[in-house]
């Protein structure tokens, strides 16, 4: 029972303690390397091989990422921290909104966002979904890119009967078919393909898109119902009798 004058309960919330500079450096340097292998042969590569990639032991890895869950979050949210920062220096130093839209979108092909978030495997893809700090980190830059798209659809250089949504499946489209830094070829092509889609966003004459603009929330739902292929499966049906008689 609380007496007068008691402290009143609190959170007990500690705040995790920082890494020491060693513990620090090996986290960098498997990120690093689970991002490469990731971009080159897959989020599945065996983790002794990024371990060996990152130059730590398999037991350092697994401390510092207990699964492959968990570093597939930790690259995600990585790459992520990193094209937000670019998002925010772009719109701050490009006073072309068109140019800084298309600055941010070749950046975020370069941090290879595609090789975790366009995975084929449920296992791999399941976890970024799921990661509320993902989640808010790629809003984030998605209200960035958005505010930049409509600024530059007020001056006229971009078309207007597109949103986000549009955008971002065709950046998907790219990273899909040509992942960049495959080899001389692959970057030329890749190089290519991002241009043709970037000027096929601009305003110029050209055949009058179907439907309506589609907006980050329909990339979402397509998404959620596997609509969008190598982004998850559907969600299965509940079963409202089923879950009751639980």
């Amino acid at each position: 029972m609380k007496v007068h004058g008691d402290t009143p309960d609190t959170p007990d919330i500690t705040p995790p303690a920082p890494l020491r500079a060693d513990a620090r450096r090996n986290r960098e340097q498997i990120i690093s390397a689970a991002r490469a292998l990731f971009a080159q042969v897959g989020v599945d590569v065996p983790m002794e091989e990024i371990a060996r990639a990152a130059g730590v032991g398999v037991g350092t890895l697994y401390r510092r990422f207990p699964d492959r869950e968990e570093l597939i979050k930790a690259v995600s949210l990585d790459n992520l921290a990193r094209l937000a920062h670019l998002a925010l220096e772009a719109e701050r130093s490009e006073p072309d909104p068109a140019v800084a839209l298309t600055a941010l979108l070749r950046s975020a092909l370069d941090l290879r966002l595609g090789s975790t978030m366009t995975s084929v495997s449920p296992r791999a893809f399941q976890p970024i979904p799921d990661s509320p700090a993902i989640a808010a980190r790629r809003d984030e830059i998605v209200t960035v890119a958005r505010r930049l798209l409509h600024r530059a659809q007020d001056t006229g250089a971009i078309r207007p009967d597109i949103d986000i949504g549009d955008t971002m499946l065709a950046l998907l489209m790219v990273s899909r078919l040509v992942p960049p830094g495959t080899d001389d070829l692959g970057d030329m092509v890749f190089a290519r393909l991002f241009t043709l889609v970037m000027d096929g966003l601009r305003a110029t004459p050209g055949t009058p898109l179907p439907g309506r603009p589609v907006d980050h929330r329909d990339i979402e739902d397509l998404r959620h119902r596997g609509g969008l292929a190598g982004f998850g499966k559907p969600t299965p049906p509940v079963d409202d009798e089923s879950t009751q008689a639980r």
